[in-house]
């Protein structure tokens, strides 16, 4: 059966999205460069132009450079005229940015908070720490895009909005979106695996922005890593690709969360690392009051040159090390980006895991991979959940809604 033609409406749909993502990618660009660059006729472009100036997303920016006849009136992206809202649901924290569009954090709030075994805690923290950062960057719900927020475990469902709950199971049969829907009436909510949102976030503002595939590795009370494959983040048949922390080091190693045997997570995550902490100072007869109590605590004494600390964050980097080679043998990205609190601990975590990866990468990968911490650090994720809202608020039928009736009545009748 041959394809029915995309309506008039469809197309005009996409047009304005294309300019839209045009002229936010350059900064400022004038009507004839979007004529040239888009193939669109200078009446269409015309009108496009006009009503993304009346809805506030693009302004006129005064006068370009002649080349050889007129000069141009240049527009530009209003990176102030809404607001995104980025959420970080992590194991044991809630962490929440107001972003404006040019990805600029204009307020950050974050709290502990024992995510993974109190679901009803958490939507309070998450009530209390949104409502504070617009306050502090004075922004009402109204200027916002959107809301987009992670949560520390896969996702599964048709629709990818359910969580995974073998990691934590108080959570069976709670579905955290209409719970964050129901603060924001009214506003689109985008929700995301944690370790995909600090890809994205990277990807978009940090360290991943020349890089077309990469992987970034968040590590805290769990490992996983979000994939970045030709620009776009990679998620399987089932949506859980990434999940390193559940590769097998160890072939008759210690329990897992996820109840099996050996995995790098056990070793690499918090509570692995702790235990390893405490029983290292124990054997060495150390005092009560020098054991870590959080992965800060562990790096912090290292760093001060904890001898006992140091060698249990090289034995984390080693393990490390031959994940992230395993990685790169069978995914070969360009770009390893590492996120979490363990990665303060600098070159005595790093140094570790590029020998690993010496002795078990093919050589040509581990001379063009690059491994490093992440330029957002711990933001990344919030950050990344943020610019879900971006990602989506340029879709064509995402920015109808957006419009106001009589902006979308010119482009869309």
């Amino acid at each position: 059966m041959p394809t029915r033609p995309a309506s008039a409406a469809i197309i005009r749909e996409n047009n304005l999205s294309l300019v839209l993502r045009l002229i936010h990618a350059s900064g400022s660009i004038s009507r004839a460069e979007i004529i040239r660059r888009t193939g669109l006729s200078a009446t269409t472009v015309s009108a496009l132009a006009n009503v993304l100036i009346e809805s506030g997303f693009v302004r006129e920016a005064g006068i370009g450079e002649s080349s050889g006849g007129r000069r141009p009136i240049l527009m530009e992206f209003n990176y102030q005229y809404r607001y995104a809202l980025g959420i970080d649901m992590g194991a044991s924290h809630v962490t929440t940015v107001v972003m404006d569009l040019s990805g600029k954090v204009i307020s950050r709030e974050t709290q502990r908070c024992d995510v993974i075994n109190e679901p009803e805690l958490t939507f309070e923290v998450i009530k209390t720490l949104t409502a504070q950062a617009l306050k502090q960057a004075q922004i009402e719900p109204d200027h916002l895009l959107g809301v987009g927020f992670t949560v520390p475990t896969p996702l599964g469902g048709e629709a990818l909005d359910r969580l995974v709950t073998y990691y934590m199971p108080v959570w069976e049969g709670i579905l955290p979106k209409p719970k964050i829907r129901a603060f924001f009436p009214g506003l689109p909510v985008y929700l995301e695996n944690d370790a995909n949102a600090g890809a994205i976030g990277e990807k978009w503002w940090g360290s991943g922005q020349e890089f077309a595939d990469l992987a970034y590795i968040k590590i805290g009370i769990g490992v996983g890593s979000g994939l970045v494959i030709n620009h776009q983040i990679y998620r399987g048949e089932s949506g859980t690709a990434g999940e390193i922390g559940h590769t097998t080091i160890e072939v008759d190693g210690r329990l897992c969360r996820c109840g099996n045997h050996g995995c790098m997570e056990a070793y690499v995550g918090g509570p692995g690392l702790l235990a390893d902490a405490q029983a290292a100072l124990q054997a060495a007869h150390r005092r009560a009051d020098e054991m870590p109590g959080t992965v800060e605590d562990l790096v912090d004494a290292a760093l001060q040159g904890d001898a006992v600390c140091r060698q249990v964050i090289q034995n984390a980097g080693r393990y490390l090390g031959t994940s992230i080679a395993n990685l790169l043998n069978l995914v070969n990205p360009g770009l390893v980006i590492l996120g979490g609190e363990l990665v303060q601990a600098g070159e005595l975590l790093m140094e570790p895991i590029h020998a690993s990866i010496r002795e078990r990468v093919m050589p040509i990968a581990a001379q063009q991979a690059a491994i490093v911490a992440g330029k957002l650090g711990n933001d990344a994720i919030a950050i990344g959940a943020a610019t879900l809202v971006i990602q989506n608020a340029f879709e064509p039928t995402q920015l109808a809604k957006t419009l106001n009736g009589r902006q979308a009545a010119q482009v869309y009748s």
